[in-house]
């Protein structure tokens, strides 16, 4: 035989092998897809199964988180819309009544001045609150329409940021006078020195 015909009969033989591995490698696989699960296969099932659920709760609470997001994102459209209908007045349209709720005298009246001298605000009056104790921090109250503007008094007598408040039903003083800011003063800007 030929060198030509010995390489034909080994290029036969090899593809022979190889179509033998490669049924046996298929049987082999089709016998193991198709045999009972083994406890590593059931372990494995068993850890995916928690993980569907654990998608489906993540799922559920991406939901939440975007239902709220979304009810957080309406309540910020409504509180814009409600103060985007407040607006700074000119000072002088302000009628602004000062209560004095400390113990020292004038303190009402200080403080009056400095919004009318200064920032000219349009003062209504000076008068003494009608509780018999002393107010520990300073309060302002707003009408509707105003909050703007008892913020920028606020700033001006330097009171605490989180005391300002719509008018209450039960006013300190025994008339507003139809202010639309009312500062009640308290002992946090006039401190009682014992005199």
């Amino acid at each position: 035989m030929n060198i030509a015909g010995k390489g034909v009969l080994l290029i036969i033989a090899v593809i022979a092998m190889g179509i033998i591995v490669l049924n046996e490698g298929f049987d082999n696989e089709a016998s193991s897809t198709f045999s009972e699960p083994t406890s590593s296969d059931q372990q494995d099932q068993s850890q995916e199964e928690p993980n569907q659920e654990e998608q489906q709760v993540a799922e559920s609470s991406a939901s939440e988180q975007t239902d709220t997001e979304q009810k957080a994102g309406d309540a910020q459209t409504e509180e814009s819309q409600t103060t985007s209908t407040s607006v700074l007045h000119p000072e002088a349209e302000v009628r602004v009544l000062v209560a004095n709720g400390t113990e020292v005298t004038g303190a009402a009246g200080a403080t009056l001045d400095t919004l009318v001298a200064n920032a000219g605000y349009n003062g209504v009056q000076a008068v003494n609150d009608i509780g018999d104790e002393i107010l520990p921090e300073t309060l302002i109250y707003y009408g509707q329409g105003y909050d703007l503007d008892a913020q920028n008094i606020r700033l001006i007598i330097n009171a605490n940021r989180n005391n300002v408040f719509p008018m209450p039903e039960i006013l300190p003083v025994e008339d507003l006078v139809d202010a639309n800011v009312l500062v009640h003063v308290g002992a946090d800007l006039f401190p009682d020195q014992g005199g």
